[in-house]
């Protein structure tokens, strides 16, 4: 009897042990970051807030036979060279594999970050996830947190997750930033639209909730990565994929010629490569801007900038890390001012 009652307890311990489905938030510690003591840092009155997808960022341990720790570190100080080209002061990236990675990009800049953060995503087998995203930060954030997809069940069960930073402006306002890396356009067209938009309904979600919390303070909010969505191309001008941050937010790429807004350039096959991964150039790397930043707030968001280097275009198998191919992806950044014509709202009424 009492084996069978000790069966039993481990049975059901083992059911709650078992995660929730649902979405799920975790706090996320930091890869590298001051003491709690040390001095916070100034907040600029001009801060460059950037999105790279660097490829496979893996460190060559463990990986197919090509990735070496050789080609790692070709991949880091190339990628390097590029985001120091543009400088920002909050850097996202998605499909970066751990923390060691990251603290070796960190030790390649003249000015390393300070904060340095990356998810712990993982996949429904309950692997962990190989493509994470990761924050590097001059500011100092707060709340870092990941928003976990893998439980969420079902056939539209979003890949991956996103990544939340929070920073205080000094000013009394807030900023919100989140890192996405949405379904890739492999596989059934309906589901990968279902996918990412479910994603970005719970990223927006997730914002309400935060500028809820920090009422009265003015909160404003980026939302930026890869989505693998162009709009303003004719492949995905009815795709419903980006809808749940419609009216909300502003799409700062939209509109823009092809020229300026390429983030994603067109790979030709060469000799070597595949003529059937030939596509056509598109902004796939969104930057997204709740209303207040484009137009009345404490802060002004400016047109986003690309900086269209660092891939071969040329042989569309070339691997990140090898004939100066850094990725498929090129750097996009917006930069946040101060506005000096910014009025604060009056305080609410006192209650009776």
């Amino acid at each position: 009897f009492y084996a069978l009652l000790l069966v039993a307890v481990a049975g059901l311990l083992w059911l709650l042990a078992q995660p929730r489905p649902g979405l799920r938030i975790d706090s996320l510690r930091p890869v590298l970051a001051p003491a709690d003591d040390a001095p916070r840092p100034a907040v600029p009155d001009r801060i460059r807030v950037a999105t790279y997808n660097l490829e496979h960022f893996t460190d060559g341990r463990r990986d197919e036979p090509e990735r070496t720790p050789e080609v790692f570190v070709t991949h880091a100080r190339a990628a390097a060279a590029i985001i120091a080209e543009a400088d920002p002061d909050v850097l996202v990236l998605p499909e970066i594999e751990n923390g060691r990675t990251l603290e070796f990009l960190n030790e390649q800049f003249e000015r390393p970050y300070d904060y340095v953060y990356i998810s712990k995503l993982r996949q429904p087998s309950g692997e962990n996830e190989r493509l994470n995203l990761a924050l590097l930060s001059r500011l100092r954030p707060r709340n870092v947190r990941q928003l976990g997809f893998v439980q969420l069940g079902g056939k539209s069960r979003p890949t991956r997750g996103a990544l939340a930073a929070e920073f205080d402006l000094g000013d009394g306002s807030r900023l919100l930033v989140y890192d996405v890396h949405l379904k890739s356009n492999y596989g059934e067209m309906p589901r990968n639209q279902a996918q990412r938009a479910i994603a970005l309904h719970h990223v927006a979600a997730d914002a309400v909730s935060e500028k809820l919390q920090n009422d009265p303070d003015p909160t404003s909010v980026l939302i930026l990565g890869d989505t693998n969505v162009d709009p303003d191309t004719e492949a995905f001008a009815d795709d419903p994929s980006l809808e749940p941050l419609a009216g909300s937010y502003v799409d700062l790429w939209r509109g823009r010629p092809i020229e300026e807004r390429t983030t994603i350039p067109t790979r030709l096959p060469g000799e070597t490569g595949d003529p059937l991964l030939v596509f056509p150039p598109a902004a796939f790397d969104r930057i997204f801007a709740s209303k207040n930043l484009a137009a009345n707030g404490p802060w002004r968001v400016s047109p986003p900038q690309a900086i269209q280097k660092g891939t071969d275009t040329a042989n569309n198998l070339t691997q990140p890390g090898v004939n100066g191919h850094v990725s498929d992806h090129h750097l996009a950044y917006v930069d946040l001012t101060r506005n000096p014509d910014y009025v604060p709202p009056p305080p609410p009424p006192a209650q009776p």
